[in-house]
């Protein structure tokens, strides 16, 4: 505790790249009860381009250089200097490396509470069983993700019981000129597009999309598709698309922090991935009033209400997403209601104000302390 009595609750993540799990601490540094709670963030790489932005809401960011992947006994004698100069009661890891991480620190800090996240359930046997073996070192585990939760509880291990506390997102009011955003990306104004968003990874399905697209525009349709994110599959993208009809068709754009903007100069939104724990960027798509059709990954069939809000698909499956986004783009007007729904959805469900308010009510289950929402 601070001599104010504000808790004080340090971050440990890989890294500090705009992703999902990062966001939403830049989220944390913007909505947490100051009065009550102190935060910093330790990323185990060094740089990361929302270091900054956390920094300029009052939160300190520690870095200990790491690579990417890598726990040594440097990294970890950095984590304890970091210890010993915050002083945190909560030490709270996000993803498997900062869990581990978080856990080994505890061997030594034993009077810091140790807080694993889980945002994902897919991992490989080895990540399975480290987290097992060693999950007496953790005194909780949270997860935003129900699918992740309750694969979690059915793990044999030492564990604390897991909370689940639902995802949530910074909703935006207002989004950049439409026509104008198109311009930059030269896009026509009238033409239907589509958007994706994430990482360029295999775990993203962007392949799939590129042949359920290629089908879409060889079917008497003129959309385009922008893909919006970094990553190693990128190059292998580009010459899958370069010489072909995808040529003329889609925009590929590197990862960027406007990428809200970019969905509100979108008409769909296409999520074609093949594994995910709880995807924030369909909670985004809806919030720009875009309807969606994504995989049925992770707690995306919780996210998006079939028939209301968007369509669900399986994953893997190619031609079932084509049939799906055709049909999206022949609804005409019944289409944008589903977009409206969309939006009216999360700002009563997923709001990140109200994610944040249930993490700061477990933080202080967690030390014993008396919480100022009891009995509300």
């Amino acid at each position: 505790m601070e001599s104010d009595g504000r808790l004080r609750v340090m971050h440990l993540i890989s890294g500090l790249e705009r992703a999902g799990a990062e966001r939403m601490l830049v989220w944390s540094a913007r909505y947490h009860d100051r009065g009550r709670f102190r935060l910093a963030v330790v990323s185990m790489m060094s740089g990361g381009e929302l270091s900054e932005e956390i920094e300029r809401e009052g939160v300190r960011v520690f870095e200990l250089g790491l690579r990417r992947g890598r726990i040594t006994p440097g990294g970890l004698r950095g984590l304890f200097r970091t210890i010993r100069e915050f002083a945190p009661r909560i030490l709270q890891g996000h993803m498997f490396h900062a869990n581990m991480l978080a856990r080994s620190a505890k061997m030594s800090a034993r009077e810091v509470l140790v807080l694993n996240t889980l945002h994902i359930d897919q991992e490989p046997f080895s990540r399975r069983f480290l987290n097992a073996s060693t999950s007496f070192l953790c005194d909780g585990t949270l997860a935003f993700s129900r699918r992740v939760a309750d694969t979690e509880k059915g793990k044999i291990s030492w564990k604390r019981p897991v909370r689940l506390i639902p995802y949530g997102i910074e909703i935006p009011e207002k989004y950049s000129d439409r026509r104008q955003v198109r311009r930059d990306l030269g896009l026509p104004e009238t033409s239907p597009v589509w958007i994706a968003v994430g990482r360029l990874t295999r775990q993203k399905g962007y392949f799939h999309l590129l042949e359920a697209f290629s089908r879409i525009e060889g079917d008497g349709h003129d959309p385009y598709l922008l893909i919006v994110g970094s990553g190693e599959d990128g190059p292998a993208m580009e010459l899958r698309i370069a010489g072909t009809e995808l040529e003329n068709r889609v925009r590929m754009v590197p990862n960027r922090p406007d990428a809200a903007d970019l969905m509100g100069a979108a008409d769909f939104f296409v999520l074609p991935s093949l594994w995910e724990g709880g995807p924030l960027v369909v909670l985004e798509a809806m919030a720009a009033r875009l309807p969606v059709v994504a995989t049925d990954v992770g707690d995306v069939s919780s996210m998006v209400l079939e028939g209301e809000t968007g369509s669900v698909v399986p994953p893997g499956r190619p031609d079932e997403l084509y049939r799906a986004m055709v049909k999206m783009m022949n609804m005409g007007s019944e289409a944008e209601e589903f977009g409206r729904a969309g939006r009216e959805r999360v700002k009563n469900l997923y709001d990140f104000r109200s994610t944040q308010r249930e993490v700061e009510k477990y933080y202080l289950e967690l030390t014993g302390a008396e919480s100022p929402w009891s009995g509300r």
